[in-house]
């Protein structure tokens, strides 16, 4: 059904109703399926065959229904105005190249050459100069078997014959660059501590890319390259020659003869990223103001930014703004159609931002009924991430447990703790966690009382405070607030019970 979700949502927002000439008809059931997933009614296949099957036997009959309803949605999927203000040149650009090349091949198929190859020329122009290159290759493809085999042209064809080939060898240069970032990228989305060996691998990576970024100028080419040469830099956290190389490639972009939003995004977000880490907090603001003028709400890039800007109000004690921008973003039509693992670091965060609620940071929205144990048992993706973002998760579950007076549970914690850091958080990449979870295993030792807790951690403390976060060598997913201020919180668990503003 998710598949119904999406197109009814992407004709809806832009205020197309394609079966409206079905309104007053009686016993529609396309209708009925229709309305019932785009007001909310139906959630899933089994909800929607039970309401208007009845479960009679109705199951071929529902699939063939969602087959016909798929089909009348993608018909009007065309009908999407792209010629408007929130839409970039290059977007328009885009949309409108790719229609103009289908009724290219259209008008061949009836016969229509002489209109196609007017059009097509004149498309080949307008897509060199938009860095479409696959379809540059196409048309010139296409161009050359008209010049060569209906006209016999021989002067035509030797020229489009040249386009098509330099169109080829720039081509394999971008399917090469995204073939080699997306190989770095599978390596880190799902483990964020496999950081030595992406630095290797982008750096070799890098080496093999950089002579066809030196000849060819093409939008996808430099934008695959120059992430790839920026996880060179990341992958070691090295965020200051980062933050120079994200200026590199903001200037290339810059420099396209139009806006060029992706990568410029994609830049203005690491930029964004490197300055929490680094914690230039007046820099980051202004490299998240420059990110949202060029973000379309709802894309994936969209909730990365989000993402990343909800860690930097985290890191800057803005409880308050952190609970809106999550509430706002969970509550978004299309947070459920994100890839598992981006949804899992939103829960992630949803975990921290409920504790802070308890502690009595912000308001707890009335909505939110977060559960520790099905907070757990729902990862099965950073779960596996033993020396990446599973520390924030095993971290979250001894702060609550500590917040909600549940020392018995904080217990049953402590020998597979002692464990997980001695075999998991030992390299340089993991220091940090290292010490803070040493430090949360003296409050057991403790038995739970700060008078005797904070001399015990004091070691641990001290030698946390030896690695700073800006120069700490870790993932900077990891520490969603600094180990510092999440330490003050702890000791705050001990000394008082958790209660929240709402509960005053």
């Amino acid at each position: 059904m998710q598949d119904l979700k999406e197109l009814i949502l992407l004709l809806n927002q832009h205020n197309i109703h394609p079966l409206k000439h079905l309104a007053g008809s009686e016993d529609s059931k396309l209708l009925a399926l229709y309305e019932g997933i785009s007001k909310g009614k139906f959630h899933t296949d089994e909800e929607a065959a039970a309401s208007l099957y009845g479960g009679k036997g109705g199951a071929s009959g529902y699939r063939k229904l969602k087959s016909d309803l798929r089909e009348r949605l993608l018909e009007h999927v065309f009908q999407i105005n792209t010629d408007q203000s929130h839409y970039s040149d290059y977007q328009k650009a885009y949309y409108d190249c790719h229609k103009q090349w289908v009724l290219v091949r259209f008008l061949t198929g009836q016969n229509a050459n002489t209109v196609a190859l007017t059009l097509a020329t004149r498309l080949l122009r307008i897509s060199e100069k938009f860095d479409f290159i696959l379809l540059c290759m196409d048309i010139a493809s296409y161009l050359r078997i008209q010049y060569g085999l209906r006209e016999s042209n021989d002067k035509r064809f030797r020229e489009a014959n040249q386009q098509f080939e330099y169109f080829r060898k720039v081509y394999d240069a971008e399917c090469l660059a995204e073939e080699l970032y997306t190989t770095l990228v599978v390596r880190t989305v799902n483990n964020r501590s496999a950081q030595a060996e992406v630095h290797q691998l982008a750096k070799e990576y890098f080496e093999r890319i950089q002579p066809a970024m030196e000849q060819y100028h093409t939008y996808k080419l430099h934008m695959y390259g120059y992430m790839i040469g920026l996880m060179y830099y990341t992958s070691v956290n090295d965020y200051k020659e980062a933050i120079r190389y994200c200026d590199k490639a903001i200037t290339f972009f810059k420099a396209r003869p139009y806006e060029a939003r992706v990568p410029l995004q994609i830049f203005y977000y690491q930029h964004l990223t490197c300055n929490i880490q680094l914690r230039q907090f007046e820099e980051g603001k202004e490299s998240a103001q420059q990110c949202i003028k060029l973000m379309q709400e709802g894309t994936f890039n969209w909730f990365k930014y989000r993402e990343r800007y909800l860690h930097l109000l985290l890191h800057t004690r803005r409880y308050d703004e952190a609970a809106g921008v999550l509430q706002e973003t969970l509550e978004h039509a299309r947070f459920e159609f994100l890839p598992d693992n981006t949804t899992e670091i939103w829960r992630i965060y949803e975990s921290y931002i409920y504790y802070l609620g308890r502690a009595g940071k912000m308001e707890i929205p009335t909505k939110n009924k977060f559960k520790l144990a099905k907070f757990i048992s729902d990862l099965w993706i950073f779960n596996k991430d033993k020396s990446g973002m599973n520390i924030a998760v095993i971290i979250i579950k001894w702060l609550t447990l500590l917040q909600e007076r549940q020392y018995g549970k904080v217990l049953d914690e402590v020998e597979a703790t002692e464990q997980y850091c001695y075999r998991h958080l030992r390299g340089d990449n993991t220091k940090r966690s290292y010490y803070f979870l040493k430090m949360l295993l003296q409050i057991p030792m403790g038995q739970f009382d700060r008078s005797a807790v904070e001399p015990k951690a004091a070691r641990f403390l001290e030698k946390l405070q030896t690695y700073p976060l800006q120069l700490a060598n870790q993932t900077y997913e990891i520490e969603i607030l600094p180990y510092e201020n999440l330490w003050e919180l702890a000791l705050e668990s001990l000394e008082k019970p958790a209660v929240s503003k709402g509960q005053r």
